[in-house]
């Protein structure tokens, strides 16, 4: 599949009201499946009211009830291991990975052999789109063990050609810059708060910068911050390397949104596999894919044989781009802006965690760019002050924390209009993790 721009030339440059309607018709046929396989889709749809036969057009399917990660918690529950929701034997499950369980019990994706080789193929096209290559030799930092963003890349840089290299997340960061070294790693997969926390400590053990190191591209995910302008550039001057953004949904695929060379959002790679709508967050009323347009994106698989999901929300909002790019591809190309089940409401105005970091970022080298909101309990409703703790650099004086912190509760003040108590800490105090950064804490 590779010609050395596309890894699928046909599909990723073909028109995309024509690449949306084939994978409607695809999404068509998946629905009348599950509603003849699936207890659990059936009685959904019948107390819905959903006459199967009725679904003729995006705008019937739109009609659909909503899928949600609550909904497939609770049938895991109720139905263990896989859930209700399970649409093949038992027995043809090859293949079981999990979500974190940060928010409480895991939940469980179960893939069959065609599943497994559909994820391979929207992860490769993913990488590719982002720039890796035959020749790279590319490194996995993440979770090894059930996360989608281990095993799964593995495998995806493996489809392209490349020398993939397992490191994981449990080596340790000397171990892991001497493996690197060692093996000439040219791209590594990593969350943006662990490339800039390994990128200090490469100077440290190998005694040279982390920019002299040779990495060709980095590839960033699993957590915001790669299109955060001030995160982004804080790595790249780090490691002197371009930084390539990427995002999934373990419930479809680790990796299915990605940057291209043109810098210009991040591509959608999963045009054949899942069936794409953005929503009104509120209303639920179906958006157009217009350039500009901003909503949550509503996804549905419609390749997969064991979990497939219909209409799920996957509360990510965004901001779409679809003019043409110098790359010609012409599926929806977006800017992530927040998720909005971690949207906190301060006296009514919206503040994602990620927008509270990216201002924060913007003040590096006086700070680190780590953050903390710290939450006397669960939002989304929190009355101001928004307390904000933020690693204050060791090399910025005493006398001049008060004055940073004034600057930095007036900058969230007027870029995000809502009132922060800014709380310094030391450099070094809040977490780095190779896992996902949480950017939210309960006190109380």
């Amino acid at each position: 599949m590779d010609d050395g721009t596309y890894f699928d030339r046909g599909l990723e440059t073909r028109p995309w009201a024509d690449v949306s309607a084939s994978a409607f018709a695809k999404a068509q046929r998946q629905f009348e499946r599950v509603y003849d396989v699936s207890p659990f889709y059936r009685r959904k749809y019948t107390e819905a009211g959903v006459d199967p036969a009725l679904i003729d057009s995006p705008a019937d399917f739109a009609k659909l009830p909503f899928l949600t990660k609550d909904e497939e918690r609770a049938s895991q529950e109720e139905d263990p291991p896989y859930g209700g929701h399970l649409c093949v034997p038992p027995d043809e499950v090859v293949r079981v990975h999990a979500s974190s369980g940060t928010t409480g019990r895991p939940t469980f994706f179960a893939l069959t052999a065609r599943d497994v080789a559909t994820w391979r193929t929207i992860m490769a096209r993913t990488f590719y789109t982002a720039g890796i290559r035959r020749e790279d030799v590319a490194a996995c930092l993440a979770n090894l063990a059930m996360f989608v963003g281990g095993i799964p890349v593995i495998e995806a840089y493996s489809a392209i050609g490349a020398a993939a290299v397992p490191i994981g997340a449990t080596a340790g960061t000397e171990r892991t810059i001497e493996l690197m070294r060692d093996l000439g790693v040219t791209v590594i997969a990593i969350t943006p708060s662990f490339a800039a926390y390994l990128g200090e400590l490469v100077e440290k053990h190998l005694g040279f910068p982390a920019s002299e190191r040779g990495l060709r591209r980095m590839l960033v995910g699993g957590e915001p911050g790669g299109q955060i302008p001030a995160v982004r550039q804080q790595i790249r001057s780090v490691w002197g390397c371009p930084v390539r953004d990427a995002m999934g949904m373990g419930e479809f695929a680790g990796a299915m949104w990605a940057e291209s060379d043109d810098e210009a959002g991040m591509h959608f790679c999963a045009q054949d596999e899942v069936y794409l709508e953005l929503i009104d967050p509120d209303s639920g009323a179906l958006i157009p894919f217009e350039d500009g347009a901003e909503g949550e994106l509503i996804y549905t698989a419609v390749e997969r044989q064991a979990h497939p999901l219909i209409r799920f929300r996957s509360h990510d909002h965004v901001k779409v781009q679809m003019s043409p790019t110098p790359s010609g591809r012409t599926a929806p190309r977006i800017t992530t802006l927040g998720r909005t089940d971690d949207m906190l409401l301060v006296r009514g105005i919206n503040v994602f965690p990620s927008a509270v970091r990216d201002v924060v970022a913007r003040f590096v080298p006086e700070t680190t760019g780590f953050i903390q909101i710290v939450l006397s309990r669960p939002g989304p409703l929190v009355q101001p002050p928004l307390p904000v703790e933020v690693e204050i650099a060791d090399a910025l004086p005493a006398e001049r924390r008060d004055d940073l912190c004034r600057r930095l509760a007036a900058a969230l003040r007027e870029r995000l209009s809502f009132t922060a108590e800014v709380r310094p800490v030391a450099e070094g105090t809040l977490p780095r993790t190779a896992l996902k950064t949480q950017y939210v804490r309960i006190d109380g």
